[in-house]
């Protein structure tokens, strides 16, 4: 499989991202019981981060031994080399573009608002 570090990586950054959803999950439902999230180690670690750590590695690793994970991951990982990614001046094109019709749309939605209270305030006054 040419693409498992790149899927590891995709594993690691997912549990990562899970240890701080569950952290800070736990330390909410903490505050909101009115539980202690005590200090474990000094100040460096708190019972909520060890919760939420043990919640991520646990979820991370699950889904790492998983067969059917691992093959829709490697489909994922197939499908995005496929992928034509645009190269920088196309980019700062399309985003320009992007800009611009942002602005003239927000100028005509503007000028429908003025024109839409001013015909408000006409009628109630």
């Amino acid at each position: 499989m040419q693409y498992s570090r790149y899927i590891n990586l995709s594993f690691a950054v997912a549990g990562i991202i899970a240890f701080v959803l569950f952290h800070k999950t736990t330390a909410l439902l903490l505050d909101t019981f009115e539980v202690s999230d005590t200090l474990i180690i000094g100040d460096a670690l708190r019972l909520s981060q060890v919760i939420g750590f043990a919640l991520a590695l646990g979820l991370t690793l699950y889904g790492w031994k998983r067969a059917d994970v691992q093959q829709w991951a490697s489909e994922i990982a197939v499908e995005l080399s496929k992928v034509t990614w645009p190269q920088w001046p196309e980019t700062k094109q399309h985003t320009l573009v992007v800009i611009v019709f942002s602005l003239v749309l927000s100028g005509i939605l503007a000028i429908f608002d003025f024109f839409w209270k001013w015909l408000t305030d006409l009628i109630l006054l």
